[in-house]
């Protein structure tokens, strides 16, 4: 009797084990941190940067359109893509502070910053008047 009970317990802590490491590395969207908007369901945000290949993509705005959210996968060089995508439609990095990556066309300076929202994922707040550039590298 005593030899099942010492059996099922360890078949219990392994089966725990087990899925603990499962969900740790592949972890479904509910033990994601809340998204700062609203405008996309989590799950499918952590589907899309899943698939992202790590490539920078475009989530959605946010509710009040001010701003579009990009993501990418940790580690993905997401900040020197868009660099680049920015380069190409004519703005010029000027640095970056933090968070923050300061950007200028003419007289006209925009701010773009980034938010590790998990361990796997970084989010960047885009400012809505580059939509355009960005729908148009997908």
């Amino acid at each position: 009797m005593l030899r099942k009970l010492v059996f099922a317990l360890i078949t219990l802590c392994c089966f725990a084990f087990l899925l603990g490491a499962w969900w740790y590395n592949d972890r479904p969207a509910f033990l994601y941190p809340p998204l700062q908007f609203q405008t996309v369901e989590k799950k499918v945000v952590v589907s899309q940067l899943k698939q992202a290949d790590n490539q920078l993509i475009m989530l959605g705005p946010d509710e009040n359109s001010q701003y579009i959210w990009g993501g990418a996968k940790t580690g993905s060089n997401a900040a020197e893509q868009l660099k680049s995508i920015l380069k190409d439609a004519g703005w010029s990095f000027h640095e970056q502070e933090g968070a923050g990556y300061f950007f200028q066309k003419g007289s006209e300076k925009i701010v773009i910053t980034s938010q590790m929202w998990s361990r796997d994922f970084v989010l960047f707040k885009i400012p809505s008047s580059l939509d355009a550039i960005f729908t148009h590298t997908e």
